[in-house]
């Protein structure tokens, strides 16, 4: 009889025991199903921002695009074939002038050829000995 007390004495507090874990673990599943909870909430916002962000920038770029296709209506076929075709290796036709750089490969051009660029006439296509880009002189080209 003393063994079968001791025997269910220790069953108890093994009980006992494993409820107290099982009370635990209960809350810390309460606790990560709320964090949880509160990401599935985030995702849900940052998803509707990004989704109406993504719907201006369409929007934008439509906008642009017919914009585009109007100013590239008024250039000679042949510069926009030069551009095209440039924008096709490079990711960009034309790259401003600054600082005697190109922007478009960011290197900077040497003075025999900055020379040849500022010897030209506003009106003449130049381009980039670098990276063959169309070179579109600004007020900040150091020429």
């Amino acid at each position: 009889m003393q063994a079968l007390e001791r025997r269910i004495t220790t069953l108890e507090d093994e009980e006992l025991e494993v409820m107290d874990k099982f009370e635990t673990a209960e809350s810390e599943l309460s606790g990560v199903l709320e964090e949880l909870e509160a990401v599935r909430s985030k995702i849900a916002e940052v998803t509707v921002t990004r989704d109406a962000t993504f719907s201006d920038l369409d929007g934008q770029s439509g906008e642009l695009a017919a914009e585009r296709s109007i100013l590239a209506g008024g250039l000679p076929d042949p510069l926009v074939a030069l551009y095209e075709k440039v924008r096709a290796q490079y990711g960009s036709g034309a790259a401003a002038l600054r600082a005697r750089a190109c922007e478009g490969c960011r290197l900077e051009i040497n003075g025999a050829d900055l020379r040849e660029i500022a010897a030209a006439p506003d009106d003449e296509v130049l381009r980039c000995p670098e990276c063959s880009r169309i070179l579109v002189r600004t007020a900040e080209s150091g020429l």
